[in-house]
């Protein structure tokens, strides 16, 4: 399946979609924080509030997306069908999460293609990046007064996503997590404290700091706030003391001279492989989960997948079974199997306007396959909305050659205008 063709540089896009896709990749962004601000100041916040101003953002983007080409509109035919057999074979239980949970990326992905503006990329990454700093060192520094403002349990009580027993009853402060239990990993002197900013939670944090990091590092000198860039996305890491943030970056900058040589069949298989070889170890040890770390996280997702029935796997049932901790299993919970094999295989072979994107293509794909043995907040519209905009943008955008041409499109197979592009 061809998402779609690359367009020219050349071709220009009104001035209102641009607007349009600033205010939704930044409202992405923040509306969870205004909301808990109401939700302290000034009224009660329910969880219906959270899902229209998300069906607003995605609503809105989607005007951004829309095109005459096919493309779109036959990858959101084809989903939307195959959910509906789904919900179907679970006996009509509707659960529409998942669909948003696809609607999210498709939605600005294709908003990125139609713009195809990398200096917007750019611009975003910096903006969002000081919004994120800003707010960050606000609740920092003065934590009482932030909490006054901005009472995160308060908000997520409200909106039902946490009980008092599970906050032992306490009705305000910071986010559950907000605090680690032991000492930092990154510079223990900051204390216990890890930072949620606008994303009122410390995980998104290192999520987002990935995104500005990869995109600073596939833009080069083409962008002249990179250094600031990857400065600020190393201070979100830092703030949030997100451990998964710091690996993730030390991984893709090490790998980033290998990406032209990793073929897309490779990328397509790698989430299954680890899926085998994760519910392999989950069966033959009969572990139970793990300690607050790596090897622990990567513990608890066997533990997760081992529970996990045929029938679940395969797409026909729903589950209770807690899944948060691992994307992997609320991909299969979510989508079923083949659903996933789906999903993963578009995004794997998504065509690029030049071999150079694949750069960022590649980076954003080892981001999703590491957050998914630990987490399922990859599919959260506070980070989801800007990484998919992004990979829009560089999957669309041709450079101009030396005469002022645009460069030809690479084939999507082609090792030797890989390895010719790395040269």
């Amino acid at each position: 399946m061809t998402l779609a063709q690359p367009a020219l540089p050349s071709e220009t896009a009104p001035a209102l979609l641009r607007l349009l896709a600033i205010v939704t990749v930044i409202a992405a962004l923040v509306f969870n924080f205004f909301l808990c601000f109401v939700n302290t100041k000034v009224m009660h916040i329910t969880d219906s509030y959270v899902m229209l101003s998300e069906m607003m953002i995605v609503g809105t983007v989607f005007i951004v997306a829309l095109t005459r080409r096919a493309p779109l509109y036959l990858l959101l035919g084809v989903f939307v069908s195959y959910m509906m057999f789904i919900f179907a074979l679970r006996g009509g239980q509707l659960n529409l999460k998942p669909v948003r949970d696809i609607l999210i990326p498709i939605a600005f992905y294709f908003a990125g293609m139609r713009l195809h503006d990398p200096k917007l990329g750019d611009r975003l990454v910096l903006v969002s990046a000081l919004i994120v700093i800003g707010a960050g060192l606000f609740e920092y520094l003065a934590v009482d007064t932030y909490i006054s403002y901005f009472n995160v349990i308060g908000y997520y009580l409200a909106r039902g996503t946490v009980t008092t027993d599970q906050l032992f009853g306490a009705t305000q402060g910071l986010f559950i997590s907000g605090t680690r239990p032991e000492p930092r990993t990154i510079l223990p002197f900051l204390g216990q404290h890890r930072v949620s900013s606008v994303f009122l939670e410390p995980v998104s944090m290192g999520n987002f700091a990935v995104i500005v990091y990869s995109w600073a590092l596939y833009r080069g000198r083409a962008f002249k706030g990179r250094w600031f860039a990857m400065f600020m996305a190393l201070t979100v890491i830092t703030l949030a003391d997100a451990r998964f943030g710091l690996y993730t970056c030390v991984l893709i900058t090490l790998l980033y001279p290998l990406y032209n040589f990793i073929p897309r069949l490779a990328w397509s298989v790698l989430p299954f492989l680890l899926l085998a070889v994760l519910a392999a170890y989950g069966i033959t040890t009969g572990t139970g989960g793990g300690a607050n770390d790596l090897t622990g996280r990567f513990m608890v997702t066997a533990h997760i997948l081992t529970q996990l029935s045929a029938a679940v796997v395969l797409g026909t049932e729903q589950t209770t079974q807690f899944t948060a901790d691992s994307g992997l299993a609320y991909s299969l919970t979510a989508f079923g199997i083949f659903g996933f094999v789906v999903l993963w295989t578009v995004l794997a072979y998504a065509p690029a306007a030049e071999a150079r994107a694949w750069r960022f293509h590649c980076m954003v794909m080892v981001y999703l396959l590491l957050l998914m043995l630990i987490s399922d907040s990859f599919y959260s519209i506070k980070t989801a909305a800007l990484l998919w905009f992004l990979l829009g943008t560089s999957n669309s955008y041709r450079s101009l050659s030396l005469s002022g041409k645009p460069l030809r499109p690479e084939p999507l197979a082609s090792r030797h205008a890989m390895l010719a592009a790395a040269r």
